[in-house]
């Protein structure tokens, strides 16, 4: 790090109370704070593997976030303000080089790729991931950093029907691998997370049998090139997974003549939960 003239930075290891550890508003790196990601954190709260933060201890003593402010937030919430933190100190910054840490530790990470996380996940004895993996593993899939016949890539699609209950990740591959085979497009990320919607959503009502012969209506390509006209800007596998499912509804609730017997939309569905 280059110094001004004459400056001297210092840097030691400190164990700071969560409650002395401020965030500064006036500089426009640190007003990126993520609510979102911020209550992902605390619902996998685990204080033993909360990592080092970086801070600043300014000339009137105080100490500033450079990185871990989300983490700390949350750390404050479950432990309260006397929680102690394990911090790498920074001692006579200027607010510049405070801006610069911050985008080091921010910008110049190399992402992990979803793959790699998953097979941490499981060594570190995470309850999701190895429910997820014995669950793949139950329709003779395994989970894998690229898509084949008996390989499925989209782990962050996994993940996401995964999550929401226990025996849905297994419902799901197996409608997929019956509609359309086991084929490497069959394990799509966009259908995975369609299909585990569609279920999740209408878990006493969808027939398996009615879902299969809707689904092979159409081509993965096909099913999803009409989601794609749906939706705004194109957008992500997420954004794309709702009109994917409510396309395969409309086909699955055509020529059914009992209100008990149709599939609800999962958008409808949100806002009715919502309301």
């Amino acid at each position: 790090m280059t110094q001004a003239k004459n400056q001297q930075v210092n840097k030691y290891y400190a164990a700071l109370p969560v409650g002395q550890l401020q965030v500064d508003d006036e500089m426009d790196a640190q007003r990126i704070f993520d609510p979102g990601w911020a209550n992902k954190l605390a619902k996998i709260w685990d204080p033993d593997v909360l990592l080092v933060a970086t801070v600043s201890k300014r000339a009137d003593g105080s100490y500033f976030l450079i990185d871990g402010q989300h983490s700390t937030r949350v750390a404050e919430q479950k432990e309260g303000p006397d929680f102690v933190r394990d911090c790498m100190v920074y001692e006579g910054l200027t607010r510049q080089q405070e801006a610069k840490l911050f985008l080091a530790a921010n910008k110049q990470r190399k992402p992990v790729k979803p793959y790699d996380n998953f097979k941490v996940s499981i060594t570190a004895g995470d309850p999701l991931s190895i429910r997820i993996d014995k669950e793949v593993r139950s329709c003779g899939l395994e989970v894998a950093s690229g898509t084949s016949t008996n390989r499925v890539g989209a782990v962050q699609a996994l993940v996401f029907v995964g999550e929401k209950r226990e025996g849905l990740l297994p419902k799901v591959l197996t409608t997929l691998g019956t509609a359309w085979g086991r084929d490497k497009a069959s394990w799509d990320n966009i259908a995975i997370r369609a299909v585990g919607l569609i279920y999740d959503t209408n878990w006493d009502v969808v027939q398996d049998a009615r879902l299969v012969k809707t689904l092979q209506k159409a081509t993965v390509a096909i099913w999803k090139m009409n989601a794609i006209r749906t939706t705004v800007s194109g957008g992500g596998s997420a954004s794309r997974a709702v009109p994917l499912a409510e396309n395969i509804i409309t086909q699955y609730n055509s020529g059914l003549r009992d209100p008990k017997k149709l599939l609800v939309s999962p958008a409808r569905s949100t806002a009715a939960a919502a309301a």
